[in-house]
């Protein structure tokens, strides 16, 4: 592979919305007819028209994965964290009737609490593993070693010295956990291999971190200044509803305008950090990727699909996909090549259920 070569689009989506449409509907009816149950099955058919209509090389992606094996996770998930949050309580009850001592009693509970953190952390792992391994390629299907729960404990203590340092190690913590899921991934006989580099793009984070913590300051000095003009006019709070709202407004307002503000500054931050991860992964010495994503288009697409999901009520869920597979495809970059027959199939062992963690105790991610 000649690292000088020009890079191009490493996917090409010609996915439609009138055939998303399609599915969020057949989706949407079926989803209420079973009070839920069948999200499971909705995800996997969106997952598959997805994956057929992603093409690299010519040749179209595969999702292999099955509803019930999500579901199944689903339950198993729910029967590990029922079972620790029952046992956390029951051994706090007994430790407080044995010592007599609230401080003792608490600390199962804050051991759950720090379990269903690393089980949460860790469900982003195992369902990078799950989807790796449905997606076929030219009939080679992808793979990932390593453990769901050691990713977890990891994520825990990086938070905990993010919290220290005050967010400062928050580039190096997102670098290390993205080495950590990299280079535990392959497809078919083919490694990926990330080495990345904090210092690489600490500049931006400090630049937006010290811009988060100035728009907070600036809010909050004119949101308090508002409340103290409004006690020195006599407006005191009544249990009247018309003043109630009043007395929210502002609130939302400060929260509206400083998740706004994150938004736009914090893109730079991401901008970089996705360009510096992109560009430093390899597969095998087949391929090197990259990334054409740049402050503006991620702020065209972030703000774009916040107005439609508010302004249609949720109803714009496909077109907010589209835009979003269509903007990945677009700014996705690699060059070298790989042929199928030239590749050996993965020989890891693939999971028997999906993503259960990550559907109980996130949203489960994009797709």
């Amino acid at each position: 592979m000649n690292s000088l070569e020009p890079k191009r689009p490493l996917l090409i989506y010609d996915g439609t919305l009138g055939e998303l449409y399609g599915i969020f509907f057949k989706n949407l009816l079926l989803v209420i007819l079973t009070l839920g149950i069948y999200r499971f099955w909705a995800t996997t058919h969106n997952r598959r028209y997805i994956w057929s209509h992603m093409r690299f090389q010519d040749e179209r992606f595969e999702y292999t994965g099955t509803g019930g094996e999500l579901f199944k996770g689903f339950l198993l998930a729910a029967a590990v964290v029922v079972g620790a949050v029952v046992g956390a309580v029951a051994l706090s009850a007994a430790v407080r009737m044995l010592t007599r001592s609230v401080l003792l009693g608490a600390l199962p509970v804050i051991a759950l609490y720090a379990l269903i953190f690393v089980l949460a952390a860790g469900g982003f792992y195992s369902a990078q593993r799950y989807r790796l391994s449905r997606t076929q390629w030219g009939g080679i299907c992808g793979g990932m070693t390593g453990s769901a729960l050691g990713y977890g404990v990891r994520t825990l203590l990086y938070g905990l010295l993010c919290i220290v340092t005050l967010g400062q190690l928050t580039p190096w913590m997102s670098m290390r956990l993205a080495e950590r899921r990299i280079n535990a991934s392959s497809f078919g006989n083919l490694p990926f291999h990330f080495q990345g580099r904090a210092r690489a793009v600490y500049g931006v984070f400090a630049a937006t971190f010290a811009g988060s913590v100035v728009l907070l300051v600036v809010l909050f000095t004119m949101f308090l200044k508002s409340a103290l003009a409004s006690m020195h006019d006599g407006h005191l709070p009544t249990p009247d509803t018309a003043q109630s709202v009043a007395t929210l407004a502002p609130l939302f307002l400060f929260y509206a305008l400083f998740f706004i503000g994150v938004m736009l500054i914090r893109s730079f931050y991401v901008t970089a950090w996705v360009r510096h991860v992109m560009g430093n992964t390899t597969l095998g010495s087949q391929l090197c990727f990259g990334s054409r994503i740049s402050v503006g288009r991620l702020l065209a697409l972030q703000f774009g699909n916040l107005a439609i999901v508010v302004f249609t009520l949720g109803f714009g869920a496909p077109i907010v996909r589209h835009r979003t597979l269509r903007f990945a495809a677009d700014t996705l970059q690699v060059c070298g090549s790989v042929e199928p027959h030239m590749l050996h199939q993965n020989t890891q062992a693939a999971p028997l259920t999906g993503e259960g963690m990550l559907n109980l105790l996130d949203h489960g991610g994009a797709f």
